[in-house]
């Protein structure tokens, strides 16, 4: 069955998110053709990410608690219906509202699929197995705008559009009659950590900023990359294959990534890609040529794959050591958002002050302090126990209704940070 969980999943998130890929490098074009600039523009790539903020959070935990399929099926069939709202779009303001919608229902897919693959990753292999299904989602960010571009170009704007619309309605009948619902979420929220709990945890805030960081740097980029690239002469066919060589060499690199995760620390990984990504956003705008351009969004795409799937595996071994797999994606993912708000309003507000090429520069400072942040918390992880104790966790965890979580007495000694799951559970909470 769960081979069946795997291949339903990849081919739903892959094809639901190829579509949302398609209209990566026509979307700043588009509303700049609609009278949006600067914060305005910021806005609707925000509006996305700040309606999943506020939704994904609520999902995850009830999906512990409800289940995982229903809640993805709803999320398809909803993003198909706001992918053809785009057509009716003829103000900067609506445009607003109908990417704050899509994002609403895109909060729905990814942190649930994620949350179904946790379950099912054996302890140890965390990262082969997020790293491999993470190349759904990369390379179909990568083939979408690498397609969506030539597509608009020879059929019209709304093109993309139509085809993004076709693909969501056709990941969610595939899900609807083809996925299972593991049902071992009855048995894990009996036994789960309150999310006040969770919260408190260094390992799981390293992992909240980690994410934030990281999708901070992406959302400087990808709405104003493509001004960048337009001012060196690019068509809009050109615009798509950038971004698409940074997203599909991503995508590529997650499964050696993924493997790597598994025999390096992951706290390293994650740090140096951090670190990385900065570098390159710092020198977008000294890139003269397209040529150049090209190149340095193969490094882009490098940076960005290199921390992914450490990450992810992170993640995971919290969900299974707190029982809380649909909350933790959803903590995670969290931060993702977070990060694509703030870039883009960032990014639009230091182009209204100080141009174009500012934004990478400016960019970039923001993801160095966060790499500071991320070094000082995951400090405060290892000392305090909090890293030791997610990645102790008990062999028969490692697979989804093996028995319950370890008992008090097995687990006497562990860091003081766990205490409160104890009290959590005595309370019922």
């Amino acid at each position: 069955m769960h081979r069946r969980v795997y291949i339903v999943l990849f081919i739903a998130v892959f094809a639901s998110t190829m579509g949302v890929g398609f209209i990566g490098p026509l979307l700043p074009l588009y509303a700049r053709d609609l009278g949006a600039a600067g914060i305005a523009l910021g806005m609707i790539f925000s509006g996305f990410s700040m309606a999943r903020l506020v939704l994904t959070p609520f999902i995850g935990r009830l999906s512990d608690k409800r289940g995982r399929k229903v809640f993805l099926a709803v999320g398809l069939a909803i993003l198909s219906l706001f992918s053809l709202a785009y057509l009716r779009v003829e103000t900067a303001g609506q445009l607003i509202l109908v990417r704050a919608l899509h994002g609403a229902s895109a909060g729905l897919v990814i942190p649930i699929a994620q949350a179904y693959i946790g379950e099912i990753s054996p302890k140890g292999r965390e990262g082969t197995y997020m790293g491999t299904f993470t190349v759904s989602l990369f390379l179909a960010f990568g083939i979408g705008p690498l397609l969506g571009g030539p597509l608009a170009d020879r059929l019209g704007m709304e093109a993309p559009f139509i085809v993004m619309g076709t693909l969501a309605a056709t990941s969610f009948l595939l899900v609807l009659l083809f996925l299972p619902e593991l049902g071992v979420h009855k048995e894990r929220w009996k036994k789960r950590v309150p999310v006040s709990v969770l919260l408190a945890q260094p390992v799981v805030i390293a992992l909240l900023l980690f994410r934030t960081v990281v999708s901070f740097g992406r959302g400087v980029v990808i709405p104003f990359l493509p001004f960048v690239a337009e001012s060196r002469g690019a068509s809009l066919s050109m615009i798509g294959v950038l971004l698409a060589t940074n997203i599909l060499l991503a995508g590529l690199l997650q499964i050696p990534f993924g493997r790597l995760a598994d025999r390096v620390s992951r706290p390293f990984l994650m740090g140096v890609g951090i670190i990385a990504s900065a570098a390159v956003i710092f020198a977008i705008p000294y890139c003269q040529s397209i040529t150049s351009l090209f190149f340095l969004q193969a490094a882009t795409g490098t940076a960005g794959a290199l921390g992914f799937p450490a990450g992810l595996a992170m993640a995971t071994q919290c969900g299974r050591r707190f029982n809380g797999m649909g909350t933790m994606m959803a903590v995670y993912n969290t931060g993702m958002s977070i990060g694509l708000i703030l870039g883009p309003l960032g990014g639009g507000f230091l182009e209204g002050i100080f141009g174009l090429d500012f934004v990478f520069k400016g960019g970039s400072l923001v993801v160095v302090a966060g790499f500071v942040g991320y070094l000082f918390v995951m400090r405060r992880a290892k000392v305090s126990g909090s890293l030791r104790y997610i990645e102790e966790t008990p062999e028969d965890e490692a697979a989804p209704g093996a028995r319950p979580e370890s008992s008090r007495e097995e687990l006497a000694g562990k860091p003081a940070l766990v205490a409160p799951l104890y009290r959590g559970k005595e309370n019922g909470r």
